[in-house]
């Protein structure tokens, strides 16, 4: 077992085998990280941490951890319409680890699981810090994105369609499994669909090729972390305008079958983690992107109204709880 911080980072954070970016001057080894950055495209920086207990049950494997971890930031540099380049690593362990692993044992799953994402996406890591203490991971992400075409919040205009990347409400439900809650949520589900709703949990899939694809098109866009409502919230507030959702067009997650429809509903618009692409998209260039990407939805409609309208298949509005995720909340 590495015996120092610097035998740590050698052994499993020093990989000869993962990606090498000719951008980089000076990685991993020295005080910083020294990059020499394409002169045409701006950054897009990004950061999050990720705690025990909070973001992910104790008992999460270190791959999935290590997954999430790069995956939640790769998904923000999407929503930007941004190409991933490098990302740095702080890394905080418990004195004794989780699931009864050794932590030679764990530091392998997770550096493996890390490295594989990376390397999917031509993403380096170039430094970092490792340190003890109660299990954390923060990553901080850099990647290039156009100087005319990075996909903003403030951007959304009345008439905009709003559309999202795909189905909601699967991870809400793969974090009630995870933690043996609310299990009217989920008994009837088949294994596969339990399976497929921890997945959901634990190995979110960043939009980074729609996020390309959009980036010269899109009015606005964010990633989906904390709920549909809180997240569209974001950008109805920084573009000053209102949106109409239309309850019956949201793509809903077979996950949900266990649910009525109201609750279903409620779950797909404040669950969190769906880490799909929410935008905005003049109605004219909905057809282009409808053809190459049928797996799209429209889910409503900005307006110059402010407020937040969530109406049924009648058009009337309904009123339910659509409070997302808040740390402070």
């Amino acid at each position: 077992m590495p015996g120092s911080e610097f035998q740590l980072i050698q052994s499993f954070f020093a990989d000869p085998e993962q990606v090498t970016r000719p951008d980089l001057v000076l990685g991993i080894g020295d005080d910083c990280a020294i990059v020499a950055p394409r002169e045409q495209s701006n950054l897009a920086i990004s950061i999050d941490t990720l705690i025990s207990g909070v973001h992910f049950p104790h008992n999460t494997t270190p791959d999935a951890i290590a997954y999430k971890a790069l995956a939640v930031n790769l998904s923000d540099l999407a929503a930007m319409g941004a190409e991933p380049a490098w990302f740095t690593l702080s890394l905080t362990l418990p004195e004794v680890m989780y699931n009864d692993r050794p932590r030679e044992q764990w530091l392998k799953q997770f550096s493996q699981s890390l490295f594989s994402l990376a390397s999917e996406h031509n993403l380096q890591l170039i430094g970092g810090d490792t340190t003890r203490g109660p299990l954390a991971i923060t990553i901080q992400i850099s990647g290039y994105v156009s100087k005319e075409n990075a996909m903003k919040r403030s951007g959304a205009k009345p008439g905009d369609l709003i559309i999202v990347t795909g189905a909601l409400g699967a991870a809400a439900i793969g974090l009630d499994i995870a933690l043996e809650q609310n299990e009217e949520h989920y008994t009837c589900l088949s294994e596969q669909h339990k399976q497929e709703a921890f997945r959901a949990l634990n190995y979110p899939q960043a939009k980074i090729k729609e996020g390309l694809r959009l980036q010269s098109i899109a009015h606005s866009a964010l990633d989906l972390s904390d709920g549909l409502v809180s997240d569209l919230g974001h950008i109805l507030t920084a573009s000053d305008v209102g949106a109409k959702l239309f309850l019956e067009q949201i793509p809903l997650s077979d996950t949900l079958v266990c649910l009525n429809k109201k609750k279903a509903w409620e779950t797909a618009l404040t669950g969190g983690d769906d880490y799909e692409l929410c935008f905005t998209l003049a109605e004219e260039n909905w057809s282009s992107v409808k053809q190459e990407h049928p797996e799209f939805t429209v889910i409503g409609v900005i307006t110059a109204q402010k407020g937040l309208r969530l109406l049924d298949a009648d058009g009337e509005e309904l009123k339910m709880h659509t409070r997302g995720y808040d740390h402070f909340g």
